[in-house]
């Protein structure tokens, strides 16, 4: 699977690529910029064995800045493999380039989205609105940056002033970081956005 993180928030966008990968380097994790990309040493890792005996991933920065000659030959390379691929890129795609990957998942991270109207709509009460903007990002695939930003969001209520009760508030940031071990680790037994929206209406509603 390849995702693509891109957008005019670069600041954001770079955060969210950084927080996905964070666990892949403990493991067989590949991490270059497009200034020393090295199309043998990236074929060799991809048709190569895992060093780890782990499933191997490769992440790389500026894609889209790579020079054409080598990328029309990187993207062919990356299309055929099975392993996980993830493309960060410091300004917003054009369409012409996410289509470059057409089954790829685009993360895209804009200056005024619906992260921030998300995350204005968590206040007591405000289940309703907060739903409808909550399943307008889950239908968008935006699922992991909503769960980063919420970590951070709530974290900073506990630390400063929250309209929440802070025992609740704290139960429900536990049970965030819990879901989302499950989640990566495979061990949810529920859909992952039902779960985050079981979690959150507790505390909102």
């Amino acid at each position: 699977m390849i995702s693509i993180f891109h957008g005019d928030n670069q600041v954001e966008s770079r955060q969210a690529y950084l927080d996905l990968i964070a666990d892949l380097s403990k493991g067989d994790l590949l991490h270059l910029d497009s200034k020393n990309v090295n199309l043998d040493a990236i074929n060799n890792y991809l048709n190569g064995p895992s060093i780890f005996g782990n499933h191997k991933a490769l992440a790389i920065d500026n894609f889209f800045s790579i020079p054409k000659a080598n990328l029309d030959k990187l993207t062919k390379m990356l299309g055929q493999t099975d392993i996980n691929i993830y493309l960060w890129q410091d300004k917003l795609l054009s369409a012409t380039q996410c289509k470059i990957f057409p089954k790829a998942k685009l993360v895209l991270s804009k200056s005024e989205n619906l992260m921030y109207s998300c995350l204005n709509s968590l206040k007591p009460g405000n289940l309703s609105n907060f739903l409808k903007i909550y399943n307008q990002i889950i239908d968008n695939d935006q699922f992991d940056l909503l769960l980063w930003y919420l970590k951070g969001n709530y974290r900073r209520q506990l630390q400063t002033y929250s309209k929440f009760d802070l025992s609740i508030l704290k139960k429900t940031y536990l049970q965030i970081i819990e879901l989302e071990f499950q989640y990566k680790s495979g061990q949810l037994s529920l859909p992952k956005d039902i779960a985050l929206k079981r979690v959150i209406a507790n505390l909102i509603k």
